[in-house]
């Protein structure tokens, strides 16, 4: 046991000491480790396309080089402490500064989180500057002579009141607004503030001169503002629209119904809680005894709401068919959810839905209300689970801190995150082991399909705690004593459960599917590498410094840093704890702070493919929204269930500021529009002067019902249902290779291929199963365009063997005014839409799927080819050097440029049909130091009767040495037609000496 306990932190000093070491120690092996392999090349098994593949980037690097430096640390930390504990480092002692802070941990907070706010946050702030008000009040609190005690309390409750009343003021300013939406906003600019300064002075001048007066005016400030707020739930009518200097009014009744039901029952229920309260107060009353959890739902409305877009329409076909489509399915074709129709958004797709449905219009027009609403209604969920089980103080405190953070809409994805610990983690839950294990098998299974890859990650990280609920329950006899003491209720929620969970199984097999579909394919795919030149901070973040390698440094330590600090911190209170542990602290507090430190490290181990696998340009997402939880949730709760008045030692107060400026950071990167508050509750929607006022319903589209949508996107609507009125028959339905999701919802049509975008089929797993869909019932019309293409290419490339389906079928070119699609012979001759044009439309169809510049995909490919080698068949067409232009050939066979077009050609023995032959690969070496360039290959169709090679049918790649594999088939003049020569143009400068290997034509068969 000395043994041990030499390798555990004397004091937190030592352990501070060491983990500063540990993290400059890790930082040098890392950058001696970046050095080594910043060189390395990605592998791949498939020919999948994004972002990383087009660039030829070494997206593994960004996952090696984090993992190295948390390995690092951990592997440094130990030894660290084990020599840093053999120095006396005696406990740095208070000075008046630090004995300041200790007793003043809340106004320091505040202080740092407001100014670092201030100093990131762009534009001014209404609830910046009126929190400026509480250091002036704490200023004027100290400044009286009276029991410290008393001054705390007082201090507390002039803050809380006054935020209260600012809240109230708001609520009275929007009302006015609402009921007369012309009215100028120029009272907004300084009403709310000029009267909560006046509210403040009464409430100093009180506090000096009429002490015993201020319980009185703090309950009157809380008991009115409370009655006051519940009509702001009335902002969620929306509806106010402002076209040129004109507002424009189109509030739905149905909405207006509910939210005023709504207002008046939350205002009678706090006026039932106030008239409760004044009975039965006592004399020991604080002002969080004066908060009731009906004002807490205005509260959660007025930090989270957002003025919404003028449209639902201004996002993307894509992601907003994504997100609405599967309940569109599910309830009109019967589909079940991820085993006949996938939604990669999980349920939380269907869950916008239904907001959608049953509070607003329940068509297309009121989406961007649900992209507003639905973090709201998130939101008051867990603020009143807070309420519930911490108390009216800690929802108050969440409310101003954390909830704009957590839950800005941007981070909808990580919302169950919350609620899952505080239930798992609250000390009633922890008490009945059998209540735990309950609980964490629904919300697992809940939280997994809300999001695979977060339920996923977390419910793994809980492992360990499961593991020692199950064992207590079993050691304990607790389900016996369950069930001989519940027999019939027992019984009863066990036969509800299984049956449940037979119901589920089809789509929780389909969900475990999914993500081994999608596993790792997509990941070193997509997105932007973290080492990428393209990498920058954004232009609003702040640039203190003069480089911009340093300024970017700070950007990615916020970004990146914050959550491997978050580990770091865990990783160092487990170490600390164990020590506690093994020196006979035998307090419970001490086993379960363990187990939550290696839940929270095991979660961010976990989720770290996540967080890097999309590392967008000056953007905080995605990895910065595991900072956003870290800093919003994790560190906090640590606090709220662990070390209460704990902090009382240096290395408490330096993880106090830390935290207050990194969460008062990711405050003004979360969710600017929160801290504007009067702003976005009276903003009307501005709606651009390309813009019209639609009635879906009138013209044969209800689902997108009445609302603004940009000219051009309307008529493409328009069009769209003349041309599937024309061409489906009743029952039929579309295939899609645009990736516009939206149009199945817009057209009330079945997804035929269970992933309903060709983006999604990264792979060849994916990409069969949507053929087998397809061969079951091939759809006679095919929309390709005009496409949404992400970064993964046309169809042709992204999805290749999907693309090959259709085209190697009987299907023709049509284009509708913009609109493009693939239509079976048989029903374009039943519908005589375009008599004898069988043969036309292949310039068009290249200008759809073929991409000329390929960039570095062929480098990509052909390194791997070794790797992919199983899925390609060689064939046995012999191809000789037919001809060459400028070029001098070697002794040793390679050949060298000389001039400023020079190119090779090769003669295939016969004509071969370009399915059969889909990829070249070529296999050359670069002799010699050479600059990059670009290759460019033509070939001859058999049915070409002008000229030889054309401009339009060639690929332009990046040239290295090695292998190159170019996708042929992914042009459909070659797809679809014999060839018998090709020409490699070997970039466009002279003296570049090539040894060209081989050459041969491959075809992909899996």
């Amino acid at each position: 046991m000395s043994n041990l306990k030499s390798f555990l932190p004397k004091s937190s000093m030592h352990l501070l000491i060491s983990s500063v070491l540990a993290v400059l120690l890790s930082l040098v092996s890392s950058v001696a480790f970046l050095k080594i392999y910043a060189n390395g090349k990605q592998v791949y098994h498939d020919i999948i396309a994004g972002n990383i593949v087009w660039s030829d980037q070494f997206k593994s690097l960004d996952y090696s080089i984090i993992y190295f430096f948390i390995l690092c640390f951990c592997l440094f930390l130990i030894p660290l402490i084990y020599f840093v504990n053999k120095k006396n480092i005696a406990e740095i002692q208070m000075n008046p500064a630090g004995l300041f802070v200790s007793k003043n941990l809340l106004v320091c907070f505040f202080l740092l989180f407001y100014a670092v706010s201030f100093y990131f946050f762009s534009g001014n702030s209404s609830f910046i500057y009126i929190s400026i008000l509480m250091f002036i009040t704490y200023f004027v609190v100290e400044g009286k002579k009276t029991v410290s005690s008393d001054k705390e309390q007082v201090f507390t409750s002039l803050i809380v009141s006054l935020t209260f009343t600012y809240f109230a003021i708001i609520t009275l300013l929007f009302v006015f607004s609402f009921v007369n939406p012309n009215s100028s906003n120029k009272l907004a600019q300084f009403f709310p503030e000029v009267l909560t300064l006046l509210v403040w002075m009464l409430q100093v001048a009180i506090y000096f001169y009429k002490e015993r007066l201020l319980t009185t005016l703090t309950k009157t400030l809380m008991y009115l503002s409370q009655l006051i707020l519940p009509f702001i739930t009335l902002v969620l009518v929306f509806g106010v629209y402002q076209t040129g200097s004109k507002i424009e009014l189109h509030r739905n009744n149905y909405t207006l119904a509910i939210m005023a039901s709504i207002a008046v029952i939350l205002f009678i229920y706090t006026f039932l809680l106030i008239l409760k309260h004044r009975k039965s107060e006592g004399s020991n009353s604080n002002v969080w005894d004066y908060i009731f959890w009906p004002s807490l739902i205005p509260l959660t409305i007025i930090m989270l709401y957002s003025t919404p877009v003028y449209s639902g329409f201004v996002s993307d076909d894509f992601h907003l068919g994504e997100i609405f489509m599967p309940l569109q399915q599910m309830l009109n074709y019967g589909m079940r959810l991820n085993v006949d129709v996938m939604s990669i958004q999980g349920i939380m797709g269907p869950m916008y839905s239904l907001v959608n449905d049953y509070i607003f219009n329940g068509n297309l027009s009121s989406i961007n209300y649900t992209f507003a609403a639905f973090p709201i209604i998130m939101g008051v969920f867990v603020v009143l689970l807070i309420k519930k089980l911490y108390g009216s103080k800690w929802a108050f405190l969440f409310i101003i801190f954390s909830l704009p953070i957590l839950y800005e809409s941007g981070m909808n994805r990580t919302y169950l995150i919350v609620p899952y610990m505080l239930i798992l983690f609250h000390k009633k839950t922890l008490s009945n082991p059998v209540k735990w294990t309950f609980f964490y098998f629904w919300m697992s299974l809940v939280h997994c399909l809300y999001n695979p890859s977060m339920g996923a990650a977390l419910t793994v990280a809980f492992l360990p705690l499961f593991g020692v609920m199950l064992y207590r329950t079993i050691k304990l006899k607790l389900w016996s004593k369950v069930f001989f003491k519940h027999k019939l209720l027992f019984c009863s929620l066990l036969v509800i459960q299984l049956c449940t969970l037979v119901m589920l199984f089809p789509t929780l097999l389909g969900t475990v599917q999914f993500i081994l579909d999608n596993g790792s394919a997509n990941t070193l795919a997509y997105g932007i590498s973290l080492f990428s030149e393209t990498q920058s901070s954004p232009e609003w973040f702040p640039k203190p410094f003069p480089y911009d390698k340093l300024n970017r440094l700070l950007w990615e330590s916020i970004r990146i840093g914050g959550w491997i600090f978050t580990l770091f911190l865990f990783v160092g209170l487990m170490i600390f704890n164990v020590k506690r542990a093994v020196s006979f602290n035998k307090e419970k507090q001490t086993y379960l702070m363990i187990l939550y430190c290696i839940t929270s490290i095991v979660f961010l181990v976990l989720i770290t493919g996540y967080s890097l696998g999309r590392l967008d340009s000056g953007s905080m997402h995605r990895s910065g929204s595991i900072t956003f939880i870290c800093f919003a949730f994790l560190i906090p709760a640590l606090y709220v269930f662990f070390l209460k008045n704990r902090f009382n030692s240096v290395a408490h107060h330096i993880y106090l500021i830390v935290f207050a400026i990194l969460l008062g950071s990711v405050a003004a990167f979360g969710q600017q529009q929160a801290f504007r508050i009067t702003e976005k509750l009276i903003q009307p929607m501005v709606v651009p002067d390309n813009a019209i006022f639609v009635n879906g319903a009138k013209q044969g589209i209800p689902d997108v019902g009445e609302g603004f949508i940009d000219k051009e996107r309307w008529q493409e609507m328009l069009d769209f249902k003349t041309v599937l009125s024309k061409m489906l028959k009743t029952g039929e339905t579309y295939a899609d290779l645009t990736n516009r999701t939206l149009f199945y919802e817009i057209t009330n049509k079945k997804v035929p291929t269970f992933y309903s975008a060709d983006y999604l089929a990264a792979n060849e797993e994916i990409q069969e199963k949507m053929i087998k869909n397809l061969d079951k019932e091939e759809p006679p019309l095919v929309f390709i365009g005009p496409a949404i293409r992400h970064d993964g290419g046309p169809a042709s490339i992204r999805a290749y063997r999907l693309y090959k389906w259709f085209l190697e079928r009987d299907y023709v070119y049509y284009q509708y005014n913009s609109l493009q699609f693939l239509v079976s012979k048989q029903r374009m001759l039943e519908t005589k839409a375009y008599e004898g044009t069988t043969d036309a439309g292949e310039n068009e169809l290249r200008a759809v799927f073929h991409q000329k510049d390929l960039k570095s995909l062929p480098v990509s490919w052909g390194r791997n080819f070794k790797e992919m080698k199983d899925r390609f068949q060689s064939l046995p067409d012999y191809m000789p050097l037919s001809g060459s232009n400028e070029i001098i050939k070697e002794a040793d066979g390679s050949i060298v440029t000389n001039g400023n077009d020079p190119y090779v050609s090769f003669k295939l023995d016969s004509s071969i049909q370009g399915k059969d032959a889909d990829f070249l690969l070529i296999d050359l070496n670069i002799v010699g130091s050479q600059e990059p360039f670009q290759g460019q290959l033509y070939w001859n169709s058999s049915n070409r009767k002008s000229e030889k090679y054309k401009e339009d049918n060639s690929f332009l790649f990046n040239v290295v040495s090695g292998q190159l594999l170019i996708p042929l088939g992914s042009d459909p003049d070659w797809l679809r037609n014999s060839h018998n020569e090709l020409r490699f143009d070997i970039g466009d400068k002279a003296n570049v000496k090539v040894k060209i290997n081989s050459i041969k034509l491959v075809k992909l068969v899996n």
